[in-house]
């Protein structure tokens, strides 16, 4: 039997509330995208290491180095996602993330020629629904709707070679650990190209960049995770996939951010195009796609 150290519907509940914090946190924090990533990555690498180290099960220095491509494309995903939110709407932002099922979608009938009239009918669903968000009347712009998607196709490919490694047997938090910290290490690399300086941000942003890290990458992450052991993969990710409301619900409360009126049916189209690419994904990619920002 499952040992039960939070009721599993009460983890879904905090998982939902974890990741819709990541947007608005990253408003507050006001620096740019690779920063806030950096942040977000050294605190939640660190945590995720301590807690594998404390339970016997750090990452062995094979999977490290296995898991540098899946830490490029986390890293990647990461910044230039945290980095739209500063040329969109909240709304929007997370909107178009949510959709990397589709990116997924498009895969499974590219490479694999695998795809249902489920699937066809989520990915049309899910570029109408990034259509829409990527509008003015959505509250976006050209840069920031691109960022946004290409966040979105780096997450997708994020998810993929997660798969590749798990089903040769890593472990959750073996996997996540080495991804984490490999993906901080691509960041400490590429923010001095980027321009950025993580190490000198206000210190007004501190707080919010840490709390960044540890509410939706450990509590809401980690939560999700913990769910994976009572619930199928499916229904935890249709938490992720309400990132966006919870997001947007969040931003108007904290920031006094309305969500525009356009983004209402472009988010419900994206997340309705995302939710149908992934139920009719293959089951062992299923379970490989968990997550959101």
């Amino acid at each position: 039997m499952k040992q039960r150290l939070v009721p599993p519907p009460i983890s879904l509940l905090l998982a939902f509330i974890g990741i819709s914090f990541a947007a608005p946190l990253a408003r507050l924090a006001g620096v740019d995208g690779f920063t806030a990533a950096w942040w977000r990555l050294l605190v939640g690498s660190m945590v995720t290491l301590f807690v594998a180290a404390a339970s016997d099960k750090l990452p062995p220095p094979y999977l490290v180095l296995r898991s540098v491509p899946s830490g490029v494309f986390l890293a990647l995903h990461l910044a230039l996602w945290l980095e739209s939110l500063r040329h969109m709407s909240i709304a929007s932002s997370t909107g178009i993330v949510v959709s990397y099922p589709v990116i997924i979608g498009i895969y499974e009938a590219l490479i694999k020629r695998y795809i249902t009239v489920r699937g066809l009918v989520g990915v049309l669903l899910g570029f109408l629904g990034i259509a829409v968000l990527s509008t003015p009347w959505a509250g976006a712009t050209v840069i920031g709707a691109a960022l946004s998607f290409t966040a979105a196709v780096f997450a997708a490919m994020y998810f993929l070679i997660g798969r590749s490694l798990r089903v040769r047997g890593a472990s959750t938090l073996e996997y996540t650990s080495a991804a984490y910290f490999a993906a901080f290490l691509v960041l400490l690399a590429l923010t001095p190209l980027a321009g950025s300086e993580p190490w000198s941000v206000p210190s007004r942003s501190i707080p919010y960049l840490v709390l960044l890290g540890l509410v939706p990458m450990l509590l809401g992450h980690s939560t999700m995770n913990y769910a994976l052991g009572f619930y199928p993969a499916t229904i935890v990710t249709g938490v992720a996939l309400l990132e966006p409301y919870g997001a947007s619900l969040l931003g108007w409360l904290l920031l006094g951010e309305q969500p525009p009126l356009a983004s209402i049916p472009g988010t419900v189209l994206s997340i309705s195009g995302a939710w149908l690419a992934l139920t009719s994904a293959h089951p062992v990619l299923k379970r490989e796609i968990k997550g959101g920002r």
